[in-house]
């Protein structure tokens, strides 16, 4: 039955997505413009955002030194030790 279930969800998915991506416009959105200015500039730091979000690694980078002083401060002037598997970037060896 579950097999039945997925196999249906799959062709509706597919029916939607022919009919919003392949079709012919009707109705209203038949006369719809493209994208104006304004929308693209609010679109544009939303899509910024989403490939900082995917990959981070520059902004990471940067801030790193400043993340070992502090945690190296707070050694210093505390009890807290780091701990080894952040110390090393690896968990135990297995």
């Amino acid at each position: 039955m579950a097999t039945a279930g997925v196999i249906l969800a799959a062709l509706y998915l597919l029916w939607a997505y022919q009919r919003v991506f392949h079709g012919s416009p009707e109705g209203d959105n038949a006369t719809m413009g493209d994208m104006t200015r304004r929308e693209l500039a609010v679109m544009a730091p939303l899509l910024a955002a989403i490939v900082f979000l995917v990959y981070p690694k520059p902004v990471l980078e940067r801030i790193e030194p400043a993340v070992d002083r502090l945690i190296a401060h707070v050694e210093e002037r505390s009890d807290f030790t780091q701990p080894e598997v952040a110390a090393t970037g690896r968990g135990e060896e297995q």
